[in-house]
């Protein structure tokens, strides 16, 4: 019988699990990012808090960090997995121009303001690379939650961190070269260990190309989708021990591993796969880092801290503003960017936990360090907030061009949003050659509307400069073809005021939002997925044998009720029964009256009927009593 002292791994794994359940969605909520919700559970588990109380392995970290290596080898694995050389050659100019400018910038002047503080020229090259670095989870995911990862500031942005992320194995094997403690390599001559890491190289990209894709593709056949995840798993782990057993970083050994996957017509089922794992072992690896932070010294120096903290985000930012301004991009665009990777990344808390471990920096070093990385990336966002505050004091008035009338009747037309509606809904305006002038903010779909023979703008259609830049004042015919429901609403209500002789056509993303739109003043709007649907289901009506005739009469009156029902609804009986509710779902009815009851298959489904039944009785008896109690107009 197993006691419970053998069970003790499982309630320290219970803990772990625990507090990073209740402290990293707080972090989260007050928006300073999952890493440093990880950090400061790590700090409270930490010998410097509850730790101190529960033993070991919470009183001593560094049994731990071991296994949250793990999460660093699984991270690089997917970064390798990343780079495709169809990407890297796409953005061969950003990666390498303004990403290794970046890099390089940053980490000279960082290193000398460490040189010229008293540390040796070892410890300022590392720290000064390191710090050049900046957090590609947290930039990502902020590019992400804003939209601006096709634009041209996103997409450079993209470029110097794929070029950082290249450059994190670079500076592993640097740190080995300068610091103090050498790699044990055994009585071997330098000659035979190079020769040795060398051919280790050769046999995991021979490994790659020629077994592991044969292999995947043999899984996949016989549906064996778990010995595919197995796989994955032992293809990172293996490559990492490897490269270990010879000499060199285990992080090499997963980042070699997917570089020569990249190209596999697996790899995003890897990457699927793997991605829990990356996950929870990461966080792991960055609550055990917390855990190592001194915080008696963090505190004693709380001043040296936050300045050190702020004084590289300004020096980061300035870096990568010069970079990027001689690049070629605007100072708006240079300034966000620098705004955006001003923070230092996550991978200085490996690389500063790995120079302890080789004598290059002493503990209390690594803890200033990890706290000064930590405090960036909380103040990340308030970065990004004031970069786009100035950048817009920075940002030139548009120019107005030149747009004259056309000849001949044909209208000028001005297609706000080019993706795949706008693009779509153009190409009538092409064979009837009217003058169209396409405005978006994607510099992808900017490149395609250019293939169109049309007036290019690039600009945000929700600034009414922007709008007269591209010549709205002249058009006949605004088209809102944005993807978004409140940006097209925005644009409606602004060009309706200030552009009273255009008619206003929208594209709308369901019925309430049509209604909004007609609301807003909108002369013409239509939902993006009606017509589709109800050709669609024309089809299925002729290919069950339906007489053609008939399937065109019956998608006529059905599009003559639903526009009905839409003027209905308009009036005022949309939100009937549903007022209780802040931001009410509109009501969904046939618009031909169904010929039999429906039928519920299963159990769930005939609650949820009864319920829906029981509603509608409800709203009746209320709409009979409301009519009952109206005063006559006698």
């Amino acid at each position: 019988m197993i006691s419970l002292h053998q069970l003790d791994f499982v309630a320290d794994i219970m803990l772990f699990l625990s507090m990073a359940i209740l402290v990293v969605p707080f972090a989260k909520l007050i928006r300073v990012g999952t890493i440093v919700g990880y950090l400061i559970a790590g700090v409270i588990l930490g010998p410097w808090g509850i730790g101190q109380y529960l033993g070991s392995p919470f009183s001593t970290p560094d049994e731990l960090r071991p296994i949250g290596e793990l999460g660093v080898v699984m991270l690089l694995f997917l970064i390798g997995l990343e780079l495709n050389p169809g990407r890297l050659w796409s953005l061969r100019r950003e990666i390498f121009g303004s990403g290794s400018a970046q890099v390089g910038f940053s980490a000279l002047l960082i290193g000398l303001a460490i040189y010229f503080a008293g540390l040796t020229w070892q410890k300022s090259l590392i720290i000064g690379l390191s710090l050049a670095l900046s957090s590609t989870a947290l930039s990502l995911r902020i590019l992400q939650g804003s939209g601006d990862r096709t634009t041209p500031m996103g997409q450079t942005s993209i470029a110097i961190l794929l070029f950082q992320d290249m450059m994190i194995v670079p500076i592993l094997a640097l740190m080995a070269i300068v610091a103090p403690v050498p790699i044990d390599t055994g009585q071997r001559p330098g000659w035979e260990t190079a020769l040795i890491m060398a051919s280790t190289v050769l046999l995991l990209v021979a490994v790659g190309r020629y077994l592991l894709t044969p292999l995947f593709r043999l899984f996949a056949r016989i549906g064996a989708r778990e010995m595919m995840t197995a796989s994955a798993l032992l293809t990172v782990l293996g490559a990492a021990a490897l490269m270990k057993a010879v000499g060199l970083s285990s992080a090499l050994g997963a980042f070699i591993a997917g570089v020569m996957l990249a190209e596999s017509s697996f790899r995003h089922e890897l990457e699927a796969d793997l991605e829990p794992f990356r996950g929870l072992l990461l966080g792991f690896f960055f609550i055990t880092v917390g855990m190592s932070i001194d915080m008696n010294f963090v505190f004693q120096n709380w001043v040296i801290v936050l300045a050190c903290s702020f004084g590289l985000m300004v020096l980061k930012c300035l870096s990568i503003f010069t970079v990027t301004r001689i690049s070629g991009h605007t100072s708006e665009n240079s300034l966000q960017i620098g705004g955006l990777l001003a923070q230092a990344g996550e991978f200085g808390f490996v690389i500063f936990s790995a120079s302890v471990a080789v004598d290059l920096l002493n503990p209390h070093q690594s803890s200033l360090l990890s706290a000064i990385i930590s405090f960036t990336m909380a103040f990340t966002l308030l970065s990004v907030k004031l970069t786009q505050w100035f950048g817009v004091k920075l940002r030139p008035e548009p120019v107005k061009p030149d747009i004259p009338n056309t000849e001949g009747g044909r209208t000028n037309v001005l297609v706000i949003g080019f993706g795949r509606f706008g693009q779509l809904a153009s190409q009538m305006l092409i064979a009837q050659g009217s003058t169209v002038t396409v405005l978006d903010m994607d510099a992808q779909h900017i490149r395609e509307a250019s293939r169109f023979g049309y007036r290019i703008y690039y600009g945000d259609g929700r600034r009414l400069n922007v709008l007269r830049a591209a010549g709205a004042e002249n058009a006949s015919v605004i088209a809102v073809c944005t993807e978004r429901a409140e940006t097209t609403s925005q644009i409606v209500r602004m060009t309706k005021t200030q552009f009273p002789l255009a008619k206003i056509f929208a594209r709308a993303h369901d019925r309430r939002h049509a209604i909004q739109l007609v609301t807003a003043g909108a002369d013409y709007q239509l939902r993006e997925t009606l017509e589709s649907a109800l050709e669609f289901g024309r089809e299925i009506l002729e290919e069950l044998g339906e007489d053609e005739d008939h399937t065109h009469e019956i998608l006529a009156d059905v599009r003559r009720r639903d526009a009905e029902l839409l003027a209905l609804q308009q009036v005022g009986g949309l939100y009937s029964g549903y007022k209780q509710f802040k931001l009410p779902e509109v009501p969904v009815k046939p618009l031909i009256k169904p010929k039999s009851e429906s039928t519920a298959l299963n159990e769930p489904a005939r609650r949820l009927a009864e319920a829906e039944k029981q509603a509608e009785k409800e709203q009746a008896d209320n709409s009979e009593k409301t009519s009952t109690h109206k005063p006559s107009s006698d």
